[in-house]
């Protein structure tokens, strides 16, 4: 007889969000989809997500696998503008105002009252209008530093539109400042976007880093067939995504191509904005969309991302690593893997080292074959959703035991 057994209590968790999150082209859907799906097993899931479009039947399907209950509240695009003038007029960012709907947040606490939940999940500081206005013990995932992104991208901007963004990561900086009142803990992607918000480490808040599915990404057993000799994967609406994509091509190709002049290209991710689109020519390649992700790397002899913009934790990294592609990015990105340069990854700054480092590679096969085993371990050893979401809901949920007789 073993006397004593150590039980977690499955609680009724509400998780809000401001996108449904399937299909998997953002990174913040990708995160709360690996939660919910890891999370499913241990506890009670009630989704209530914000829409612009009724989801697919499909998609609906996969979701109704890890959730007991889901709401989706749509708002048209006409609405969110509304949205936008209010927030603005009440002094909100816009980035929280935009999904911050008073019809929505009647809807959910709504749903909250049917569902009676043990904890509130919240997903982004987009959600903290609804947070606010709901009881009961409440979490939110802030994930990135949004006012260093928006701060970054109003130092790039033209001169009429850098006050209206230096307004806007002004606000957002405050916003962000107010979580502690309206939530009892905070979770962040990398230590790198909690010291951005929280330099003296003032709150009660985790780290909860991003993982990487090793079963799903990973390289085919098949020789692979290489379609380009460079690839750059993300969504290309996303402003440092973009920046990355005009850089690489603009900057770093020509160098290359004095060398290798007809080294080629793939840029391929969601909503490519027009400049990123008329990059196109013979040698480089453009896909707005892929079914299945996979398929870009699997055409890739190298990734290459020269991303000098934003926080967070760039997926995209591990997901080359794990689909076994050499990688070279910057020390920027790195700051949130922590990767070891020139072993498990290449860092480059400038033009010139992404250039250097993408033709030895190219040139050298066998160094190429060194970085890939490396990087695959570094990943597997590291990077895992379960650990992740364990990690979550051990410390961040804080799931409540109790002790049985267990005979």
């Amino acid at each position: 007889m073993i006397p004593f057994g150590i039980f977690a209590v499955r609680m009724k968790v509400l998780v809000i969000a401001p996108r449904f999150p399937y299909p998997l082209e953002k990174g913040d859907k990708l995160r709360l989809y690996q939660q919910l799906k890891q999370l499913s097993s241990l506890h009670e899931i009630h989704l209530f997500a914000i829409s612009h479009h009724v989801p697919r039947t499909e998609d609906l399907a996969v979701l109704s696998t890890f959730c007991t209950s889901i709401t989706i509240h749509h708002i048209s695009r006409a609405r969110t503008i509304w949205n936008m003038f209010r927030g603005f007029l009440l002094g909100l960012p816009l980035s929280v105002a935009y999904f911050t709907d008073t019809d929505a947040i009647h809807s959910v606490q709504k749903m909250a009252k049917v569902v009676q939940p043990d904890l509130v999940y919240g997903q982004l500081i987009r959600m903290g209008e609804y947070l606010k206005q709901l009881p009961g013990r409440k979490v939110v995932d802030l994930m990135d530093a949004f006012s260093v992104i928006m701060e970054q991208r109003a130092r790039r901007s033209s001169f009429l539109l850098r006050p209206f963004l230096l307004l806007e990561a002004n606000r957002l900086a405050r916003y962000e400042h107010t979580a502690p009142n309206w939530s009892e803990q905070q979770t962040f992607i990398s230590l790198r976007d909690r010291l951005l918000i929280d330099p003296h480490l003032k709150w009660d808040a985790q780290i909860i880093p991003n993982g990487i599915d090793t079963s799903f990404f990973q390289a085919p057993s098949s020789v692979k067939q290489q379609a380009t000799d460079l690839t750059f994967i993300g969504n290309l609406g996303y402003y440092p995504n973009r920046v990355a994509a005009l850089f690489l091509v603009k900057k770093i190709m020509p160098l290359i191509w004095r060398i290798r002049p007809n080294a080629t290209l793939l840029l391929a991710g969601a909503r490519p904005t027009k400049d990123v689109v008329a990059l196109a020519e013979y040698r480089i390649r453009i896909i707005p969309w892929l079914d299945d992700i996979r398929d870009g790397y699997i055409k890739g002899s190298l990734f290459i991302a020269p991303i000098q913009l934003g926080a967070g934790l760039q997926n995209k990294i591990l997901e080359a690593m794990a689909m076994e592609l050499p990688v070279i990015t910057t020390s920027h990105v790195n700051q949130a893997i922590d990767a070891l340069p020139g072993k498990e990854l290449m860092i480059a700054d400038d033009a010139e080292e992404f250039a250097k480092h993408a033709l030895d590679l190219l040139d050298s096969p066998e160094r190429a074959n060194q970085l890939v085993n490396s990087a695959l371990t570094f990943v597997r050893s590291n990077y895992s959703w379960e650990t992740s979401v364990n990690h979550l809901n051990e410390y961040v949920f804080n799931s409540p035991l109790y002790f049985a007789d267990a005979t």
